[in-house]
């Protein structure tokens, strides 16, 4: 039992070291943080940003996920949207990007987001989102029909699922059966609840 215990300690030493501490790691995590936030500012996301305008995704008073929202590049402007009697939720598995979120939204007067934590589980209420938006993340998560089947418990009867990635029509193997497809649009495929 010590052996065991003691071999799990040194394993999770050395996965701390390699990912922590490893060049490689740092310098993704680095490109990560502060690279990709203005690629997102300056390109992708007022594309993206554009879309929502066009399907009127954020409407006042609703309740919004962002799930895996990085340094909030969605998160402010879902923030904004939903006004004063809405609320987002930012979730990501990385402590320091959800202190940006927080600190990008004091920064803007914001106090309609609540950051989580999380690897998978959302911690919320069922039932409880009109929106839930992943961009760019679904491809980076292992355990995706778990997240999904976590995302059909919280989203309303009549809320929408939006999902932006570079997975394609992959995306439908991981909803069926939990979402409906009702549009596509290139990368963006928005879903709607199935009973």
């Amino acid at each position: 039992m010590i052996v065991i215990g003691a071999r799990r300690k040194l394993s999770e030493l050395e996965r701390f070291l390699g990912e922590k501490l490893n060049p490689i790691y740092k310098a993704h995590y680095a490109v990560w943080v502060y690279w990709w936030p203005w690629w997102r500012k300056l390109f992708s996301g007022r594309r993206i940003l554009k879309k929502w305008g066009e399907i009127k995704l954020v409407q006042e008073g609703q309740t919004f996920l962002d799930y895996g929202c990085g340094v909030g590049s969605f998160t402010i402007p879902a923030a904004q949207g939903v006004g004063a009697k809405g609320k987002v939720y930012a979730l990501d598995c990385f402590p320091r990007q959800l202190e940006i979120v927080e600190q990008k939204s004091k920064q803007e007067g914001l106090t309609n987001i609540e950051t989580i934590l999380s690897t998978g589980d959302t911690g919320l209420a069922s039932e409880s989102i009109d929106v839930i938006w992943m961009c760019d993340v679904l491809h980076e998560i292992s355990a995706r029909r778990v997240v999904m089947e976590e995302l059909h418990r919280i989203l309303k009867q009549k809320g929408t699922l939006v999902v932006h990635d570079s997975m394609g029509e992959k995306v439908l193997s991981y909803t069926d059966g939990l979402f409906s497809l009702i549009d596509r649009d290139d990368k963006l495929l928005r879903f709607t609840k199935q009973s």
